[in-house]
């Protein structure tokens, strides 16, 4: 019948549209429980991870950064703390009134309104500022009742007791930036941490920095407080003990700061271990005004007090190179020490003249008394008979035109011109006056008065070239080292046992009779080289180098004032007060000086 066969073809579509609701739910329902499952037990801990940090924020009280000690164990660097105004908007029904912020912003003399509206929005305790007086700190704490959300907190302050004398050993800390985030991050730095710049505090700013501490707190969705869970103690960082004597530092930096033109450095060094002693750059800076408008004047002064010139400055050695001229005249040409050369105070060499210091000539002298004397002229021949190639050689050998490897930033390593570069740069030829000038330390030659303290320290103990070192140990709060320096050598300077002998005595005659008899002690003798690079632009740069006692060197010194003219009139008297200090002697009179080189 009809109806039958229509009621069957009913029941048959209703039939399969039955079964494909079925598959669509079974299918919904397998999807749903495999995401189910994905999020719950594939995924589960990563979520609850991100639920917990949504529901937890933990205030941050920043650590105070490890102590920095002398080698005696007097501080160097320490911490105060400073008062901050902070602004938490977790108990917060609602933002503060405009009255409440133009009250706290004539109390702090400052715009807050931005900072409040960041935290608000963000749910982020913000600095609203820092460094407050006393006064500001008790007109906010007589307002806690209106200025709802606002407390004042203690943060760590860096204190730097000998600020200028230290400024570029210890350097400084500074706020972190936001293109150094990129960089740090992965080291677990954040924005609002404090960083080293410059000198120890950069060199070793992971270990002077601390751990962090402060409440952990329960929020909700809103950003509102609603639990504190437990206070963490902020941890102070390593403390580092450095191979500084503050009373060196001290004496050195004086010196430099009352010399001719208050411009230069001075290195000392342990000769037998490598160990700095003094690291001086006149003019220095005032750490503790790091962060404060005062602290821009710096950034301004024509003087560069923030440039380190005692490891970064790169001067001619002028005679001061004569050492190596001296050394390499010696080892390659087996020269007679005793021959003589009269020396008309001017040297000939084809169309041109190049002079002595003295003009007048120095007479008749040899190779131990043109070294103290610093007579150019001998030097000049001495130079041509060498070559570039030789001299060069021995440059290198005493490590000149590299970095001394210091535990320090930014050491600039200075540079031996070579015939090649010469070429390469100027489409020129090596020409004989140009050895000429090499010679005696001066044309494209450039070194740092770190390289040459190296140096001198070096002949000092007859070719034991030490890396100069800076830290000698950090222990964490519980007393556990950290760190401790291994006294390490470069590669030794070979030479003779009579180039040694010779060296040593021209030095020592050097200061006895020579240009540098300023540096004259009693009861201590003393061996050294004086040296005036040229400076075509200015007044010549004064150069002394030196080592004590000259038998058996326990520090070896170099000193360097800019625009100082003559070494033995103007660097030799900053040696001299750096030895006084060392040897606990009592100032006296200087020797007159026989000459200004």
């Amino acid at each position: 019948m009809v109806w039958q066969r229509e009621d069957k073809f009913a029941y048959e579509m209703f039939t399969e549209k039955h079964k494909m609701i079925l598959v669509f739910f079974a299918l919904l329902f397998i999807l749903i429980s495999s995401r189910i499952f994905y999020l719950q037990i594939v995924k589960g801990n990563h979520y609850k991870r991100i639920s917990e940090q949504q529901r937890m924020y933990n205030t941050h009280e920043r650590a105070p950064r490890g102590i920095i000690y002398s080698d005696n164990g007097s501080t160097m660097v320490g911490n105060d703390f400073s008062y901050v105004a902070l602004f938490y908007p977790f108990e917060q029904q609602e933002t503060p009134s405009d009255e409440t912020i133009e009250q706290l912003s004539a109390i702090l003399k400052r715009d807050i309104k931005p900072n409040i509206d960041r935290s608000w929005r963000y749910g982020r305790v913000v600095k609203l500022a820092e460094n407050l007086t006393m006064e500001e700190m008790f007109k906010i704490q007589e307002k806690k009742l209106v200025l709802s959300g606002i407390s004042v907190v203690k943060e760590p302050k860096r204190v730097y007791p000998f600020a200028e004398p230290n400024s570029h050993v210890t350097g400084y800390t500074g706020e972190i930036r936001a293109d150094e985030i990129e960089r740090l991050s992965e080291k677990g730095y954040k924005m609002g941490d404090y960083i080293g710049r410059g000198g120890v505090e950069q060199q070793y700013d992971e270990y002077l920095q601390g751990v962090d501490g402060g409440w952990q707190l329960e929020v909700n969705a809103k950003g509102h407080q609603t639990k504190a869970f437990k206070y963490v103690p902020p941890e102070i960082g390593g403390s580092i003990q450095l191979t500084i004597s503050q009373n060196l530092q001290n004496a050195a930096y004086d010196a430099l700061k009352n010399s001719a033109t208050g411009r230069g450095a001075a290195v000392v060094l342990d000769t037998k271990t490598g160990a700095v002693k003094a690291l001086v750059s006149s003019p220095g800076f005032d750490a503790n005004k790091a962060g404060t408008r005062d602290f821009l004047k710096y950034l301004k002064d024509k003087k560069l007090p923030l440039f380190n010139r005692a490891l970064q400055a790169l001067y001619p050695p002028g005679s001061v190179f004569k050492i190596i001229t001296f050394v390499a005249g010696l080892e390659v040409l087996n020269i007679d020490p005793k021959a003589a050369y009269y020396c008309t105070g001017s040297f000939e060499l084809g169309d041109r003249w190049y002079t002595c210091w003295l003009k007048t000539g120095h007479g008749n002298v040899n190779l131990i008394s043109a070294l103290a004397q610093s007579c150019n002229t001998y030097f000049y021949e001495l130079g041509l008979k060498l070559g570039v190639r030789n001299i060069g050689k021995y440059a290198a050998d005493f490590h000149i035109g590299e970095k001394t490897d210091i535990d320090f930033p930014n050491e600039k390593k200075g540079f031996i011109p070579t015939p090649e570069w010469k070429k390469s740069r100027t489409k020129m030829s090596w020409l004989q006056g140009d050895t000429v000038i090499f010679s005696i330390g001066q044309g494209a030659l450039d070194v740092t008065p770190l390289q040459m303290a190296a140096m001198i320290s070096a002949v000092a103990n007859r070719g034991v070239y030490y890396r100069p070192y800076i830290v000698d140990n950090i222990v964490n709060i519980k007393g556990e080292k950290m760190y401790g320096h291994t006294v390490e050598t470069k590669s030794a300077v070979e030479l003779s046992d009579k180039t040694w002998s010779l060296l040593h005595k021209s030095l020592i005659e050097t200061v006895e009779n020579g240009t540098g008899r300023r540096s004259k002690l009693p009861g201590i003798k003393v061996a050294g080289k004086t040296g005036t690079a040229e400076n075509p632009q200015k007044v010549d740069h004064a150069w002394f180098v030196t080592y004590a006692p000259a038998d058996n060197p326990e520090i070896a010194i170099a000193v360097i004032v800019e625009h100082g003219g003559g070494g033995g009139l103007n660097a030799v008297p900053v040696a001299r007060k750096i030895y006084e200090a060392y040897f606990g002697l009592e100032p006296q009179e200087e020797p007159d000086a026989q000459a200004k080189r």
